[in-house]
């Protein structure tokens, strides 16, 4: 599959969002309104901040030892905190509207998705409450396995943590994109949208292809790079049809390993990873989750679905896959 604009129709709204919805937990709108509000006016797109109170039975046991919650009192101070983050992205010439709801966190954001329209979701993934760092990503990996909408994640790594909240400003607007590929697999929609992406920004984009070390030192380890780099260079069109510059890696090693090192060494402001559905309590134990958990910048998940097989690479040609789950 070579990227072209036919083929690449259906994630280019992705990339340049109309709707943007904000998933909030209210303590982490000084890190995630400044990527809320470049977004925004890079493709014009209006915004929803939304904040999931959490059901009754899911509070703390020690919530047992208070008499009554007012649950009005709970609504009204939510309110009020997201009109007051409303305020800062409307000083910024953006629609802003708020939302709240009362559910648990995946099934309240898949519920506003659809209500909303929404083409991408912002949020942290890791709150700066104890139960939120535990809980925030495992939310977004049950969202990715639940929604067809890119999912633009801000873990620690990309904010600085509690003392130093704002990011830096070229990971707001992205100069470089890292977009590893899983050659074999269902990658055609995330290598969609990284191209889509990079064209929107003007950003020059690096695909990257890891190698499973064991699968690479079996048989003619330099045949099984070369294949590598040969199926990553087939995917990009000649240079006078680009308007943004395409670099290929081919590599060996540990899949997460290999994908920080290479954004450290393409200075990526956005990781975009293209993710195959894993069970929910796999979640903790995969790429996904660990490259989100450290990475220095944010982190676009994706959820590929199953090509076409005319538009796969044949199960002969991918012996030496490597793999983003």
């Amino acid at each position: 599959m070579k990227y072209t604009a036919e083929n690449c129709f259906q994630t280019r709204v992705l990339a340049a969002p109309d709707h943007i919805l904000v998933a909030t937990d209210l303590t982490d709108g000084d890190y995630l309104i400044p990527h809320v509000v470049a977004q925004a006016k890079a493709s014009n797109a209006r915004v929803t901040l939304f904040h999931v109170i959490p059901p009754n039975d899911t509070l703390p046991m020690e919530a047992a030892a208070i008499p009554y919650i007012d649950q009005s009192k709970i609504y009204l101070d939510v309110r009020s905190i997201l009109e007051e983050m409303a305020g800062v992205i409307k000083a910024q010439g953006i629609f802003c509207e708020v939302s709240m709801r009362q559910d648990y966190a995946a099934d309240a954001i898949c519920a506003e998705i659809g209500k909303t329209g929404a083409n991408r979701l912002i949020m942290g993934t890791h709150g700066r409450r104890k139960l939120a760092q535990m809980a925030l990503g495992s939310v977004a990996n049950e969202l990715l396995t639940r929604v067809d909408i890119p999912i633009f994640a801000v873990g620690p790594g990309a904010h600085g943590g509690a003392e130093h909240v704002i990011p830096q400003p070229e990971h707001v607007t992205p100069k470089n994109i890292l977009h590893p590929v899983a050659l074999g697999r269902e990658y055609k929609r995330g290598v969609c949208l990284a191209f889509d992406l990079a064209q929107t920004y003007g950003a020059k984009l690096t695909l990257l292809h890891v190698l499973d070390p064991d699968l690479r030192e079996q048989i003619n380890p330099e045949r099984k790079l070369a294949w590598a780099e040969n199926a990553l260079r087939a995917l990009v069109p000649p240079a006078e049809e680009l308007r943004f510059p395409v670099e290929t890696r081919a590599t060996s090693g540990d899949l997460v390993e290999e994908v920080l090192r290479a954004a450290r060494a393409t200075t990526a402001d956005w990781i975009v990873l293209g993710v195959d559905e894993v069970a929910y309590w796999r979640f903790r134990d995969s790429t996904a989750y660990k490259v989100m958990a450290a990475a220095n910048c944010p982190v676009i998940a994706f959820r590929n679905e199953p090509c076409h097989k005319e538009e796969t690479i044949r199960k002969e040609d991918h012996r030496f896959d490597g793999v983003i789950a």
